[in-house]
């Protein structure tokens, strides 16, 4: 009787077990029948519903975006459910907030894979006024025409000369910009003025006891002498240790801007205010991830702080880079050591490789009658390319480095660059898969991949990016001059990279936060191919607004190596996401520009919020375009 009572409590306890599995199935299928995916049954802690969920969970290379829904929850930073308004709005607790979307769109956050936040930031003149006053430095800014600039200058120049003259030494900075829409022909007629009607001699006599830098609106500066002085004091005998050839009086003139602002011109604690104000402007745009290379030890310790303090309102993959020095890469010590740092840092700030290749615009293309010259030009002179350059490149790939960015232009150094990753691979005894989970990623794409260079990065698992402002800022148009028809089919080639199979990623490069320019006016110029003046190049090579989505969020995402945490709005991901007014998938193309981001989330903390959207949730407003009066303090 023991023996059968023992027997039929166990066959009752199998059927209750049973009974509750098969109810909680019930329950899971109920739950993904009625469009509801979550991660964990905890209040949370943000619900956006009632709106348009684009997650972008697709992970193919296609124009395909997976999943739209109706309602998002966050908890903790990250995504806890996507579904239905009825079964995310389920979740809530007492202390949910529940934001009412009003239909608009949700994007995942925008990922940059090349741009240059701390080169532009200090172009800003509302982030700059915030941080300094004429205490500490003259700061001048002129956004005028190029006729007015030579009208203006003389006389901008003696004024702040006079104002700084009772104190020698002290700094005046000088900054010429390119008007609100960013315009090509300014930047080409006012950058031509270096040298030239602007030079070392005029700023020499209008402030010989002061140092004075002018700096231009993309790329480009001069320094008078005691601005030289003043350089010299700071960098000393490193100024001596660069490789003849490999540039020419780099802190002097050209990008040295990159050197001398954060190192001599700005404090340490003013270029890291600017800093962070700049992170902060940038999620008005929507964006929550950048990937460059930070020159200056003084731009890496900035960071670095803001890191540390936990005030970086979007991420940062840096890559390691000092351009007039590859020849520390041919010390096996420095070489393996950056490479037992990469990925080292924080979710915010984190090192993802080199960027040891600066090149030139030579290609294997005949080039047309009118551009013999310049193609000639282009590549006359490749040494440093072929030799300084490829070593850097070479030891790192052989040491299992990561090159996660460049600066090549032409196909031909193209060429020289694949032919060093496989050489350095091979040599280094890498398997095909482990070559591919480096994920190499190559910049700008002006005039490359050829389809031929398409099939070897595909075989290397190697990422592109590109710059679509090109097609914008007459770079498009200087590459039909010289290469005609069969290298304007060269730029950007997003629509062949999509066809082999191979990502590619979004580049701004341009310092648009002076502008009026947006993302949006980025994504124009990629889905319409239209210059300034609304001439269209190569048409046949415009892809669609589907897959230039998923170049600017997921496939960013890969190239930062963190598709795991980041790039879409899945399960258990980072809640990095923007709101729109409009709807990005079906607005009409010629109102794409018109496109405004209202909110950006980076980890669930609201970075941007418009003044509109705030008054409607009850929320402050946020972000530095807001609380510095850009064109978003409107809205």
């Amino acid at each position: 009787m023991q023996r059968q009572k023992r027997s039929f409590d166990f066959r009752r306890n199998m059927r209750m077990k049973k009974g509750m599995v098969l109810g909680l199935m019930a329950v899971v299928g109920m739950l993904w029948g009625s469009g509801l995916a979550w991660s964990q049954q905890q209040a949370p802690d943000t619900i956006l519903f009632n709106g348009k969920i684009v997650t972008v969970d697709n992970h193919e290379v296609n124009e395909k975006i997976g999943t739209i829904a109706q309602a998002l929850a966050i908890r903790e930073g990250k995504v806890l459910a996507v579904g239905t308004d009825a079964n995310v709005r389920r979740l809530a607790g007492a202390n949910t907030k529940s934001i009412d979307l009003k239909g608009r769109t949700v994007l995942p956050g925008f990922i940059v894979t090349h741009d240059h936040p701390q080169d532009w930031n200090t172009l800003n003149e509302k982030i700059v006024r915030k941080v300094i006053s004429d205490d500490q430095h003259i700061a001048r800014y002129i956004n005028v025409s190029p006729d007015e600039v030579l009208r203006q200058f003389p006389r901008v120049l003696e004024e702040a000369a006079q104002k700084a003259k009772p104190t020698p030494g002290k700094w005046i900075r000088i900054v010429l910009l390119y008007g609100k829409d960013y315009n090509p022909d300014w930047r080409d007629a006012i950058s031509g003025y270096s040298g030239r009607q602007i030079n070392k001699q005029m700023l020499d006599l209008a402030a010989p006891n002061n140092p004075v830098q002018v700096r231009w609106g993309f790329t480009g500066s001069i320094l008078n002498q005691k601005g030289i002085e003043e350089v010299d004091k700071f960098f000393g005998e490193a100024l001596k240790n660069f490789p003849p050839g490999a540039t020419d009086r780099p802190f002097y003139t050209g990008n040295g801007y990159r050197y001398v602002e954060p190192g001599v011109i700005f404090t340490e604690d003013q270029i890291t205010e600017v800093f962070r104000l700049g992170l902060s402007w940038y999620t008005g745009y929507g964006q929550t991830l950048n990937g460059t290379a930070l020159y200056a030890p003084t731009t890496i310790r900035a960071y670095s702080k803001l890191d540390k303090r936990n005030q970086m309102a979007m991420r940062f993959a840096w890559s390691w880079f000092w351009p007039f020095r590859n020849d520390f890469f041919v010390d096996s010590y420095f070489t393996n050591a950056i490479v037992a740092l990469l990925d080292s840092g924080s979710d915010h700030f984190w090192l993802d490789g080199i960027d040891p290749e600066h090149g030139g615009g030579c290609s294997v293309l005949p080039p047309t009658a009118a551009g013999r010259e310049n193609n000639e030009r282009s590549c006359s002179d490749m040494t440093y390319s072929l030799e300084a350059v490829t070593r850097a490149l070479y030891e790192f790939v052989k040491a299992g480095g990561r090159m996660s960015g460049n600066h090549m232009i032409g196909d031909k150094e193209i060429d020289i660059m694949l032919d060093v990753i496989e050489k350095a691979s091979k040599d280094a005894g890498m398997t095909p898969e482990e070559i591919r989970e480096k994920r190499h990623i190559s910049n700008h794409m002006a005039m490359y991949p050829r389809g031929d260079q398409i099939a070897r990065y595909k075989n290397l698992g190697m990422m592109a990016s590109g710059w679509d402002i090109t097609w914008y800022d007459g770079g498009a148009r200087n590459v039909m001059a010289v290469y005609g028809e069969r290298g304007i089919s060269q730029v950007v080639p997003r629509k062949a990279l999509f066809a082999a199979g191979v990502m590619n990623n979004l580049e701004n490069d341009r310092p648009i936060e002076y502008t009026d320019l947006t993302f949006f006016d980025i994504f124009y110029s990629a889905l319409t191919h239209k210059d300034h003046n609304g001439t269209v190049y190569s048409p046949a090579t415009v892809i669609d607004r589907q897959s230039q989505l998923k170049v600017t969020t997921l496939f960013g995402a890969y190239a930062g190596k963190k598709e795991k945490e980041l790039g879409s709005l899945e399960l258990g991901k980072w809640a990095d996401l923007v709101v729109l007014d409009k709807d990005y998938l079906t607005v009409p193309i010629e109102e794409m520009r018109s496109i405004r981001v209202l909110m950006t989330m980076v980890g669930g903390k609201i970075e941007h919020l418009v003044p509109s959207l705030a008054r409607e949730t009850g929320l402050p407003p946020a972000g530095a375009q807001v609380e510095l009066g850009g064109n978003s303090a409107n809205w």
